[in-house]
Parts: C-alpha cells; structure tokens; sequence
C-alpha cells in the first residue's frame, strides 16, 4: 500500500521559494566578497606603487623618475594599454627608460576626458630634509556600482589608495 503525504493548499511551492532566498542571499555574500577582494587587490597594487616612488625619492632620483616607477609599479591597475603594442614588461623597460616619449600610455595614466573616468594619482612629496612621501590613489574605479552603493548607504564608492613615508636617505649618500 502507498503512503501518500497530504500537504496542505498553502505549503505548495514553500520549499522552492526558500530554496530561491537562500540562493540569492548566497550570491549577495559571494559577489560582495568578489568586490571586496578587487578592492584590496587594488589598493595593494597602490602600496606597491607608493613605495617603489617613495624609495626613488629617499634614494635621490628626481621626481620625474620617481613618478616613472610609480606608474610602472601600478601597470596591473593602470586600465588597457592605449600606447605601444608592448606586453607589460617590454613597455615598463621602454617607458623607465624614455619616459612619455616611449609611446607607452596606459588609459589610467594621463588626464581624464571626462570627470567620472578612472585615473591614477600620484602624488610626490620630496625635498624635505627627513622624509620623503608619495601617495598612490586610484581615483572614480567603479568597484561599487552607485545603485548597490545606495541600496547599502554608500554615498560614494571606496577608493583604493595607499601612503608611504620614508626616511631621505640621498641626504647621507650625496
């Protein structure tokens, strides 16, 4: 004989709707974290790029220098390459050599065409007796779309950016 299980008129489809919730909230945690990651990802890369301009200057490079190893250093959060046709590494040796006149250019690099769009700031602090500073900021990245930032009370998205001080040390070499 068979056993059949009455389920009553309103439990129909009960299971499947909790199913639903629980997928979604799932998906709501995983792709918050994707964002997450990127953010720190990124704001690593701005460490990393802070700190090889910060050693430039603490080492007695000029600015312009310093500035080279800081867009070099950030190469993975610069955008695409709108310059020369080199892979990354053949474009970092061309463009610490000859600087703006390599024809590398990466679409983070240099102005904005427009107010929203991505830039990379650099931002060097040298000449100072005991320290120098270099500040790496990775401005208007669309890592939170603005309509998920205003369902979580983000009035504006987080910017990846890093500072590093060190000690001027071209004063004791020069």
């Amino acid at each position: 004989m068979k056993k059949h299980k009455r389920h009553h008129h309103r439990e129909h489809g009960s299971t499947t709707l909790e199913a639903l919730g629980a997928v979604i909230i799932l998906c709501l945690i995983l792709f918050g974290m994707l964002q997450i990651y990127h953010w720190c990802m990124n704001r690593q890369f701005c460490q990393y790029a802070a700190f090889y301009a910060c050693k430039s200057l603490a080492l007695g490079f000029k600015p312009d220098l310093a500035m080279r190893a800081a867009r070099v250093a950030g190469i993975a959060i610069s955008g695409e390459s709108t310059g020369s046709g080199d892979n990354d590494e053949a474009a970092a040796k061309k463009y610490m050599t000859y600087g703006d006149v390599s024809g590398v250019r990466y679409e983070y690099w240099h102005g904005r065409t427009a107010a929203n769009n991505p830039s990379l700031i650099v931002r060097l602090r040298y000449g100072e007796p005991e320290y120098q500073s270099a500040k790496v900021r990775l401005e208007n990245l669309p890592l939170v779309s603005p309509g998920v930032a205003k369902m979580f009370f983000i009035s504006s998205p987080p910017e990846p950016e890093a500072t590093v001080n060190a000690y001027n040390y071209s004063k004791e070499l020069m």
